[in-house]
């Protein structure tokens, strides 16, 4: 036990000094603790809640959060737990699953999605990651094993923090074991608050800027045999637009595993209801509720849970707030289409811990973490933006459809059955809604919205060139090495072995430089700069050959990207984020790497040459 004095001369009996408090266990937090652990930081988590979360709510796991579960040794245990991309590359919309009238379990669209079928040569080209999915009740529970084998009893579920102050030097908690009763205060350097937006941005006085609340959104998720109903063995998520109308006659509903495909024990449904509109959400009327919306009268349904949430797209006016970052879902919120809610929580905390880390590890100056917020916030909004307008697309959808708000069943039933009618006009609305709907993929082909987001300042050097053209669809993305974005992935080879690019940035937090083979220029600047700036700097060399260099871009995918001649060199950050490049041999080339690991540290130049 040790005291803190506050700028006010008051003490405080400190029972636990940290580097970094942890606010929040779920999928945030707990991939921020693995982080950490891997850089070397100690740190303490708290999660008010006894046990991970029991609701599959969050699903989906793109390529970019997958490579960085792969850069830190989770990637194998996800894909052993998650769908494989056979079981996930469709998406169906249906007038219902079963039913034996008309216009019952008949097909509206397929689309291609997350990398399968047509989508499947881009997303194998620039990833060595395929996406996933694995429901948030299964994977919350695989990242607190890795947590808390990295952090052995410092990953502390059922402790909430009561409250906590800052000054200049830290932040001061107090917390409480909800299990015994006991509080303890805890000082730490920095906090990260992954509380999923429940009190800390509040006590900060931080605003939600955005829009929402016009949804009330209601979850079932149940256990039942489908797979004689269900849309395929290929389809991952189902959406229905129902010809009966009613209530609720636009649903959607995700296969959630343990098995996949046909084999898919457990589902969830998820429908919407006007505001001011309630129902019977206790287990007999929700079976009742899931047998009719899917026209299985004796389905054989187990309810596990039954949850409601208000979809918003709101983002913080600030990401920062003195020794307090903030992360996921306490700094952006955004509806569910396009699965990005998760994955850009994890990559927030993906760029928040290497900076920590620098920052404690004292490499790093501490205005390093300003560039938290210059980096993460654009990127934020940007998700936030695109999760609503994919949200609110499948309106046009339904107004493809002929559907109309407020039309009487009888008008929407004649739309249905002129869709499906064999005759020119019946060919005429199908070409309509094949256009319509594959406007949709904005949310199950967004690959560069997925893995093309990018910095354009922060904890980089800009080289004063343009950024690649933006698919406005979000579809296409154009790997680059331009500083800011993610370093494009390409396979290599090194003797036998077959290796990603972005292999060469390890989980220990360091800096890769990658040269061509005739960069020694390059090779020797960077020992000293990284000797003189105390922080691990791996040369590596790539060519056409095992002789000039320590890889080989035996496919030629590396030259085909890198941006830079077989003299130049590319430094990569510990996010695997490009940092700077240097197109060619340059006779300043230490002042010149030294600046940009400087610029990349948040301090000033000058380390080596001896000139700011």
């Amino acid at each position: 036990m040790s005291q803190h004095t506050a700028p006010s001369g008051e003490r405080t009996m400190i029972d636990e000094d940290v580097p970094v408090l942890i606010v929040g266990g779920g999928g945030c937090g707990l991939t921020a603790s693995l982080f950490l652990s891997d850089l070397g930081i100690r740190h303490l988590l708290v999660e008010r809640r006894e046990s991970t979360s029991v609701l599959p709510r969050a699903h989906y796991l793109n390529q970019r959060t997958m490579e960085i579960f792969r850069q830190h040794g989770v990637a194998d245990d996800v894909y052993a737990l998650s769908a494989p991309l056979a079981n996930m590359s469709e998406v169906a919309w249906r007038t219902s699953l079963a039913g034996d009238g008309p216009l019952d379990a008949r097909d509206l669209h397929r689309m291609d999605s997350f990398g399968g079928g047509s989508t499947e040569v881009p997303y194998a080209a620039d990833s060595p990651c395929p996406s996933t999915n694995l429901p948030q009740h299964r994977l919350e529970p695989l990242l607190r094993r890795h947590a808390e084998e990295r952090a052995p009893g410092m990953v502390r579920f059922h402790h909430m923090m009561e409250e906590f102050t800052q000054d200049e030097d830290g932040v001061t908690a107090r917390i409480t074991d909800r299990t015994t009763g006991t509080t303890r205060t805890v000082r730490a350097r920095y906090l990260l608050g992954a509380d999923g937006g429940r009190s800390i941005g509040d006590t900060l006085g931080v605003t939600m800027e955005g829009q929402g609340g016009a949804w009330n959104v209601i979850s079932v998720h149940f256990s039942a045999d489908l797979s004689r109903w269900w849309s395929g063995d290929k389809v991952l998520i189902t959406n229905f637009v129902s010809p009966d109308g009613g209530l609720i006659s636009r649903y959607g509903m995700v296969a959630m595993g343990p098995h996949w495909g046909l084999a898919s024990e457990e589902w969830a449904l998820h429908f919407h209801l006007p505001a001011g509109v309630d129902l019977d959400l206790g287990e007999e009327a929700t079976i009742a509720r899931v047998r009719e919306l899917l026209k299985l009268p004796d389905l054989d349904v187990t309810v596990h849970q039954v949850s409601r949430y208000t979809p918003e797209a709101v983002i913080a006016d600030t990401f920062r707030v003195g020794r307090v970052l903030l992360a996921g879902d306490a700094a952006h919120r955004q509806p569910p289409a396009t699965g990005l809610g998760l994955n850009t929580a994890v990559q927030d905390a993906h760029n928040a811990a290497w900076k920590l880390a620098a920052v404690l590890g004292g490499t790093a100056d501490e205005s390093l973490l300003d560039s938290y917020e210059a980096e993460r916030l654009p990127v934020a909004r940007r998700s936030m933006e695109w999760a609503f307008f994919a949200f609110r697309n499948h309106g046009v959808l339904h107004a493809g459809l002929g559907l109309m708000p407020g039309a009487p069943p009888e008008v929407t039933q004649a739309n249905f059955r002129a869709l499906f009618a064999d005759t020119p006009m019946g060919d005429t609305l199908r070409a309509r809604t094949a256009e319509v709907f594959a406007t949709q993929r904005v949310e199950y082909q967004a690959h560069d919205i997925e893995i093309g987001f990018h910095y354009e300042q922060g904890a980089l050097v800009p080289d004063g060139t343009e950024r690649p053209p933006l698919d406005p669809m979000g579809s296409v993305h154009h790997p680059v090495t331009r500083p800011g974005h993610r370093l494009p992935h390409a396979w290599l080879a090194r003797g036998a072995e077959r290796v990603s690019t972005q292999d060469l940035v390890g989980r220990a937090g360091g800096f890769v430089l990658i040269t061509g083979p005739a960069a020694d220029g390059w090779r020797l600047a960077a020992k000293r700069v990284a000797q003189a700036y105390g922080v691990p700097l791996d040369v590596v060399s790539i060519g056409a050959d095992d002789e000039t260099a320590r890889y080989r871009d035996a496919e030629g995918a590396w030259s085909a990207v890198r941006g830079v001649g077989d003299d130049g060199a590319v430094l990569v950050r510990p996010d695997q984020h490009i940092a700077w490049r240097g197109a060619s041999a340059s006779p300043h080339a230490e002042r010149e790497l030294d600046e940009a690991l400087a610029r990349a540290l948040g301090r000033p130049a000058g380390t080596t040459t001896g000139r700011p």
